[in-house]
């Protein structure tokens, strides 16, 4: 009787047991994200959403070689907020799309002249479109503080440097994950090693851009994107975090955080996003 109880027992157990899993590798997690990233910015270009952006910097005193003098002597601050709308266009002539921050308000001031800046970016650009991708770039900084000159504070940079027209750019790792937004995520981490690098200063040299994707392995959803550079004077550091629209069924950009670090002045952004919607762009020609 016990033999054959123990023999039962043991038929149950292996039938129950849940079969393992192939262990995730390097290439199945960046085609799952590759796939993921050439749906979602197709789908994600039709969303507008409002951006409520508030900068902060930090002003210190130095010596005369450069060194910070101790906390507390010689430093102010400079505070600004931003009321935008944020949404990806596209440009004629190029591939993908082009974020682009439309600035509303200035410290609860409405922007004046931004009816007549929309017209000339959009419908009376006639430039060519690498001009007009780097103007729309322009734009969207142009209310930015602080002597850091940028034009990567945006939520979605992270997408256009894992997308497939730039992911050869990339050394790309599998790392360890944690728990984000509910989700259990594994790393993708990447080291930019083309030249010309995609981030450049504004001499024009390069700045290569590392950083982290946190994934979600089965499907190749985003859930966190960090990206991070260092030219040995200027450090940066951008971290975004998504969470789930249900009314757009997408996991959309919800916070992002931003760092600037020199020796006589530290940056530092939040924003956030909501109120989420599609929109549609109708144009009429009328032929006289």
């Amino acid at each position: 009787m016990l033999l054959t109880l123990a023999c039962t027992l043991a038929g149950t157990l292996l039938a129950t047991a849940p079969a393992q899993r192939p262990a995730l590798t390097l290439d199945t997690l960046v085609a799952r994200t590759g796939a993921y990233l050439a749906e979602y910015e197709t789908k994600l270009s039709s969303v507008v959403a409002e951006e409520r952006y508030d900068q902060v910097v930090q002003y210190y005193a130095t010596t005369a070689g450069g060194a910070r003098i101790s906390m507390g002597s010689g430093q102010w601050q400079r505070r600004r907020k931003l009321l935008s709308d944020y949404l990806l266009v596209k440009v004629s002539g190029m591939n993908g799309w082009q974020p682009f921050r439309d600035v509303m308000e200035v410290d609860g001031d409405p922007v004046r002249d931004r009816e007549n800046r929309l017209m000339d970016l959009f419908v009376n650009a006639a430039s060519l479109a690498l001009d007009q991708a780097a103007r729309i770039a322009e734009e969207s900084a142009r209310y930015n503080i602080g002597s850091v000159s940028r034009t990567i504070n945006v939520p979605t940079l992270a997408i256009v440097f894992m997308g497939q027209a730039n992911r050869y750019r990339f050394d790309l790792a599998l790392e360890s994950g944690r728990k984000i937004e509910g989700v259990e995520t594994v790393g993708l981490a990447f080291k930019e090693s083309q030249r010309p690098s995609l981030i450049r200063t504004r001499g024009e040299n390069d700045l290569p851009a590392s950083g982290m994707l946190w994934v979600d392995p089965e499907t190749g959803r985003v859930i966190q994107t960090l990206i991070t550079t260092d030219d040995g004077t200027l450090q940066s550091e951008i971290t975004v975090t998504y969470r789930p629209d249900e009314r757009l069924g997408l996991w959309v950009p919800a916070r992002m955080k931003e760092v600037y670090k020199l020796a006589a002045e530290r940056v530092e952004g939040t924003a956030t996003y909501a109120k989420y919607r599609r929109f549609r762009v109708e144009t009429i020609e009328a032929i006289k």
